[in-house]
């Protein structure tokens, strides 16, 4: 009758030494991995947002730069009209 206790025993040693590796894995690895990856999708979410701004100012410096590209041209045909006068 020791046969299958003796089994039975190392089964539950064993089942208790997996039980009590997997709660130091989960406290030494997965938990400040979780907590670093949290922070990391926290620093995404940042730059993301500061990457929006950006373009938004962009978009508004490349509309401003456009409306001076119309001016000039404007004024340089305005220039080229008065030196054809000149010439005449």
């Amino acid at each position: 009758m020791a046969f299958p206790h003796d089994i039975v025993g190392w089964i539950t040693v064993g089942g208790a030494v997996v039980t009590i590796l997997m709660a130091f894995v989960k406290v030494w690895i997965v938990n400040p991995l979780s907590t670093q990856i949290s922070e990391l999708n926290g620093n995404f979410g940042a730059l993301n947002t500061a990457l929006s701004k950006s373009q938004i100012e962009i978009d508004e410096l490349s509309k401003h730069l456009s409306q001076h590209d119309v001016t000039l041209a404007t004024h340089g045909e305005q220039i080229h009209s008065l030196f054809n006068k000149n010439d005449k």
